[in-house]
């Protein structure tokens, strides 16, 4: 007997916040499975609206899509969390999985995307493509942590391919173009020039009209540069700073990368 192909999902999160009454509500949301998000959540009489991003599926495979699209109304505080890291299982048939990330944020808004980890399986085949449009007055902190696949396991650069298109509009203008495309079976990713041995790649993007408030050398001057743990810290025009970590442990590289969010999430 023939097993019948098996179903994509094509998991969708459409959410929109507005202010009311002084405090970052979202009044409109759209969910289709397996794609989730928590109700709003705050912190004392903080006005800022955290939600939980989830994924009850458990991860991505051959073909499957998610679409999110957030958009912030003017004056709006939000902080959008990941629940878990994001897994990309094998692609038996050859496709690609593919996530698209559009977000708009209006007028003296604020939006912080807090980073987890994107960890491909062997044989995975994954595309991420993420557009910020941003307000010339409006503040973003976001983050982003790619693995090499599933090191516990010995998958160390064993996907087939991927590939992140990542950009930075602010008031129509295009401000940052990061693209990310890495098949491992063709290129030597450890090798000189590419990573030099490092396994893990993390980003942290701030654009804020505050940016003259952060103390850029200040701040490069606690990152932590050890064996196996590299980072650097460049202005961009814009308003824009991005900071790139490349490391072979997770764990310090993520420790000091959500070390830096905090700090420059405290400065703007």
């Amino acid at each position: 007997m023939v097993n019948p192909p098996r179903r994509h999902h094509n998991g969708k999160l459409d959410l929109e916040f507005e202010l009311r009454r002084g405090i970052t509500r979202m009044p409109h949301v759209f969910q289709q499975p397996p794609l989730k998000a928590s109700r709003e959540l705050y912190e004392g009489k903080d006005p800022t609206a955290t939600v939980y991003i989830m994924e009850s599926s458990g991860g991505m495979v051959a073909g499957d899509r998610n679409d999110i699209t957030i958009k912030l109304a003017p004056d709006t505080r939000v902080r959008l969390v990941q629940q878990s890291a994001m897994k990309i299982y094998p692609s038996h048939t050859g496709e690609t999985c593919f996530y698209k990330l559009d977000v708009d944020i209006a007028e003296r808004a604020r939006l912080e995307w807090m980073p987890e980890v994107i960890i491909p399986f062997v044989d995975a085949k994954f595309q991420v493509d993420t557009t910020l449009r941003v307000a010339a007055d409006s503040t973003v902190l976001w983050g982003e942590i790619i693995a090499p696949g599933r090191e516990k396991r010995g998958e160390i650069f064993d996907y087939e391919s991927f590939r992140s298109n990542f950009k930075i509009f602010v008031e129509g203008d295009l401000i940052a173009f990061d693209s990310l495309h890495f098949s491992p079976r063709q290129l030597e990713l450890g090798g000189v020039g590419v990573l030099e041995g490092a396994m893990y790649i993390g980003s942290v993007w701030l654009v804020s009209p505050n940016i003259d408030d952060v103390d850029i050398r200040a701040v490069q001057e606690t990152l932590r540069v050890e064996e196996g743990l590299q980072a650097s810290m460049t202005r961009l025009e814009g308003n824009a700073i991005h900071c790139r970590w490349l490391g072979r442990d997770q764990w310090a590289l993520q420790e000091d990368m959500k070390r830096i969010y905090a700090l420059l999430a405290k400065m703007v």
